[in-house]
């Protein structure tokens, strides 16, 4: 299986400007495709390491960018306020949760244009969340049980009705793709696999429950060592999830349509990480260490929130009931194979 996922994924060979390459690891959005030379995915600079996201219809352009441009203007004044620098300009009621978003969102660098295919694009450069990592593992989860947005016209509300039906009904999550390392038969040595949107439209929530204990390799983790790291990362994941949720819970300012969380791991830390990080002694002792870990984990394990074309000032200032069902059916899915 592993060998035949690898092979459906050769990638199509666009024109790229000098410096710039596919990234290798995207798992799902818009893609290159050999038979369209309008389509654009995601793109790497091979200098500086980080991500380029092409952007979309008009619309959705402006709305995304609009959304990093806010982050970064809030961030900007959240610090001068802090420092007591403000002068003139005074920090914009909501900047402080916009300002504490950010660390949940991958960095922003700005927008640029690039010729793509004899085609202009504009992108948003963007940190990439696996950058360090040996072997990457990356899964994207859409979040909500809704996913078209207010403006949606009632075409493109039925087809997305339609998509991932029993997964984003019963648990608010759909699952577009992934890419895992896993053990080899054979010691020492791996296997890669990799699904898209198909796969993803396909499961059940058993299904859906059963990929997520692969992802994690908490349904091969076949020695002590690897059992360990993957607790670890289990427990990082979470802490995380826990920490977004938390922004969600007192944030009244936008509802995200159609977003997802990136959840990256770096597999050949797994064994490591074990070795390097204790467990914590029971009854609160020795907190500093149990921090530390976190801290440690903190570098291989990311989950980032992704995907902002579809993001709309909140209704009458209601919290976003959407997206916090899907994210606490996530946390409950990660915690059952925690504890299990």
């Amino acid at each position: 299986m592993a060998r035949k996922d690898q092979e459906a994924v050769q990638l199509p060979r666009p024109a790229l400007p000098v410096g710039f390459r596919q990234f290798a690891t995207q798992v799902a959005g818009h893609t290159f495709e050999a038979t369209n030379a309008a389509a654009v995915g995601l793109l790497q600079d091979s200098v500086e390491g980080c991500v380029l996201k092409p952007l979309g219809k008009p619309e959705c352009e402006v709305r995304e960018l609009n959304f990093y441009e806010s982050l970064a203007s809030a961030a900007t004044a959240a610090a001068a306020s802090a420092a007591g620098s403000m002068t003139e300009a005074k920090a914009a009621p909501g900047d402080n949760d916009l300002a504490a978003l950010g660390r949940h969102v991958p960095r922003f660098y700005g927008h640029l244009k690039l010729v793509v295919n004899q085609r202009e694009h504009t992108f948003v450069r963007l940190e990439d969340l696996t950058r360090g990592m040996q072997q990457p593992c990356v899964m994207d989860v859409k979040m909500g049980r809704r996913t078209w947005d207010p403006l949606s016209s009632p075409h493109k509300r039925q087809v997305e009705e339609q998509k991932y039906v029993i997964c984003k009904q019963k648990l608010g999550l759909c699952l577009p793709g992934f890419l895992v390392y896993l053990p080899a038969e054979e010691p020492g040595k791996t296997v890669l696999m990799r699904h898209g949107k198909d796969y993803g439209k396909s499961l059940n929530v058993a299904g859906f429950r059963q990929t997520m204990g692969i992802f994690f390799n908490a349904s091969t983790s076949d020695s002590k060592t690897r059992a360990a790291g993957t607790e670890i990362l289990l427990r990082e994941v979470l802490r995380q999830l826990q920490e977004i949720l938390a922004w969600f819970k007192r944030q009244r300012l936008l509802h995200f349509y159609a977003s997802s969380l990136l959840i990256c791991y770096d597999y050949a830390r797994l064994s490591s990480a074990a070795q390097t990080q204790p467990a914590p002694l029971l009854n609160g002792h020795h907190h500093h260490h149990a921090q530390s870990c976190a801290d440690d984990a903190s570098e291989w394990v990311r989950v980032r929130m992704i995907d902002f074309a579809h993001v709309y000032p909140a209704e009458d200032g209601q919290p976003d009931e959407n997206y916090m069902f899907g994210l606490q059916s996530l946390i409950e899915v990660v915690e059952s194979i925690l504890y299990r």
